[in-house]
Order: C-alpha cells, then sequence, then structure tokens
C-alpha cells in the first residue's frame, strides 16, 4: 500500500493519532520535504525512520511504487498531501498499477489563509506560483490574477521555495515581478494602491501578516520563508472588518482592487462603441440620410444604445453581442456595394 500523509502546516506538532500509528508501522516512511520548512531532528528521524528523499525521487516514483506493490510506504510531506501535482500523479500510476493507496489530509496553507485574514474561503479564485527565475510575471500568473479580480475573487499567489536549494522568492522581488508585467499589460492588476497580504511562515512561532496598500508594504524586510501572498478582489463588509481588527489596516487604504482591475471585453467596448457610432454618424452623412437606409440606420442606432445601456448594467457578453449587430448592419453597406 502507498500512504500519503500530511503534516500539516505546524508540522510534528499537529501529528495525528492515526498518523502517528501508521508511520510507526510503515515498512518505510520517506519525507519530500522540496517546498517544505519541514526541521526533521534526530528525534523524529528515529522514532518513525524517515527517509528524506528529493523531488526528483518524488517525481520518478520508480523506487516508491515498486516497494508499495508488497510493503506499506507511506509518503509525508508539509501540508495536505494532495495539494501538490506530483503526488496526485504519483497516487494515480500506484492504482493504475493495482497498488491500493490510502490519504491521510491536513491543513495546508490553501486552507488556513482564509481564517488567519479575515477573507472568505468560497471567494478565492485560482491559485497561482510564482518563481525566482523570472524578470517579469508569467503571463499564465497575470492573467490568472486578473480574471480572479474581474470575477471579483481573492487570489492566492505561492511564492517559491526551494528547501534542497534553500532558495526562495521574497516578497518584494515577487511585488517587483508583477509591477513590471502591469507596465507591459497595463490591465490594472496591481497598482500602487493596491490592497494587498503578505503571509509568511504561517503555523510557525515567529509566523507574520501584514496587510497595507503595496506603496506601504514594499521593501520592508520579511526575513525567512515560506512567503504568500494574497491580492483580493472586491471585498464583502465583513471582509473589510477583519482587515481592520485583525490585520490592522487603516479605513482609508481599504479599496476594491476588483474594480480597479480592467476586463478585455471592457476594453473592447470601450473603443468599439465610440467607433461604431462614428461609422453610423459617416454613412449617414454620405447617404444624405436617404428614407432607403432609414430602416437600417435605427436599427443600428437601437443596437448601439442596447449595449451601452447593458455596459453600464455590467451586462458585458449582452453589451458585445449589441454592438456586433450593429456594425454588422453597416458592414452590409459596404458588402453590398451600397456605400463605398
Amino acid at each position: 500500500m502507498l500512504i500519503f500523509a500530511g503534516l500539516g502546516i505546524s508540522q510534528w506538532k499537529t501529528i495525528t493519532i492515526e498518523l502517528d500509528e501508521i508511520l510507526k508501522n510503515s515498512n518505510k516512511v520517506y519525507l519530500e520535504k522540496y517546498t517544505s520548512p519541514i526541521n526533521v531532528t534526530e528525534k523524529y528521524k528515529t522514532k518513525y525512520k524517515i527517509i528524506e528523499v528529493s523531488r526528483d525521487f518524488v517525481e520518478t516514483g520508480t523506487t516508491i511504487l515498486n516497494e508499495a506493490r508488497k510493503k506499506n510506504i507511506t509518503l509525508l510531506s508539509y501540508g495536505d498531501p494532495m495539494i501538490a501535482t506530483t503526488h496526485m500523479d504519483l497516487r494515480l500510476r500506484a492504482e493504475e498499477r493495482g497498488i491500493k493507496t490510502k490519504i491521510l489530509h491536513n491543513s495546508s496553507i490553501i486552507s488556513v489563509l482564509p481564517g488567519e485574514t479575515g477573507l472568505h474561503s468560497y471567494k478565492f479564485g485560482r491559485t497561482v506560483s510564482l518563481m525566482k527565475e523570472h524578470e517579469i510575471a508569467p503571463l499564465s500568473v497575470y492573467y490568472a490574477i486578473h480574471n480572479n479580480l474581474v470575477s471579483k475573487l481573492h487570489s492566492l499567489i505561492l511564492l517559491e521555495f526551494n528547501n534542497e536549494k534553500n532558495e526562495y522568492l521574497d516578497p518584494n522581488k515577487a511585488i517587483k515581478l508583477l509591477k513590471n508585467t502591469e507596465k507591459e499589460q497595463k490591465r490594472n492588476v496591481l497598482t500602487n494602491k493596491s490592497i494587498i497580504i503578505i503571509a509568511s511562515r504561517i503555523g510557525s512561532k515567529n509566523q507574520c501578516i501584514k496587510a497595507g496598500q503595496i506603496k506601504e508594504l514594499s521593501n520592508k524586510k520579511y526575513n525567512e520563508p515560506p512567503h504568500s501572498i494574497i491580492i483580493p478582489g472586491e471585498l464583502h463588509f465583513t471582509e473589510e472588518e477583519a482587515l481592520k481588527t485583525i490585520l490592522k489596516v487603516k479605513n482609508n487604504n481599504i479599496n476594491n482592487n476588483s474594480k480597479k482591475a480592467i476586463a478585455i471585453s471592457s476594453q473592447m467596448l470601450k473603443k468599439y462603441i465610440p467607433k461604431t457610432r462614428q461609422t453610423l454618424t459617416s454613412m449617414k452623412t454620405l447617404t444624405k440620410e436617404s428614407k432607403k437606409y432609414k430602416e437600417l440606420f435605427d436599427n443600428a442606432e437601437a443596437y448601439i444604445k442596447d449595449s451601452e445601456r447593458f455596459k453600464e448594467k455590467d451586462k458585458i457578453e449582452l453589451a458585445i453581442l449589441s454592438i456586433g449587430y450593429a456594425e454588422g448592419l453597416l458592414d452590409s453597406l459596404h458588402f453590398l456595394k451600397e456605400i463605398k
């Protein structure tokens, strides 16, 4: 059997009775600590006969899978074991080979940060990771945050922590990477007045959470990893209260990051509605407002007004459809060579 077990974010202090029994009765216990700050003392190494392994060892999985055919093998990790996609891949490979698997869940950074910050757990969107090697934040990361903001959701950014190489991404560098991408893309994902939360070493004795506008948090010292950044979307009034009460954010520093984010579709409408109206005016002039085209022009005008109304009501899809119909009517005169 192959058992995937999580230590939680407080490591050995929150080990469960069930996990303690499984570790003592396992034929082998492997500890994957690539992305974790687990401190393995001789006490636990001896008690559970722990063998520390690299990320490559887990990703390859050959040794673990071969041993799990006839023995009880436990793969121990920080947080919850199934947060890591490599562990899910290993589980699927085990099941395909007829090897039974079991999961012992535990707390993870993803499950505890809502409680620590006061943000609602169901209002988090896609989680992303940011690596140290980049000069600017990858577009995949940037637009995942952008999409979350447009959907009024919070974004959790996990900053790289490579325990094997003792390398990590500092929050200040992460903010700089995101700002560099913002300069290129200009979607208002991040501005100096954006409110963010920086969480460091959550679950440890010296955990630290700082919240405020970027201009306040930039260039502060955050010390040892691991670090995470939250970019809140639209805040519920109880979330605003939590930021003020728990994280001591000043009331006048709390703003709606989602309101600033520019949706690509909204940018399109900002451009196409005036352009289509200008085209309609030009065509009316060219045709000297001939009665021949009156019905077509009236319909085009109606669609333009519909688009403007839908845009005001934040019904973006309907606004795009309406302006598309208006453009189609006007384009038909070109295609029929009624107007050059």
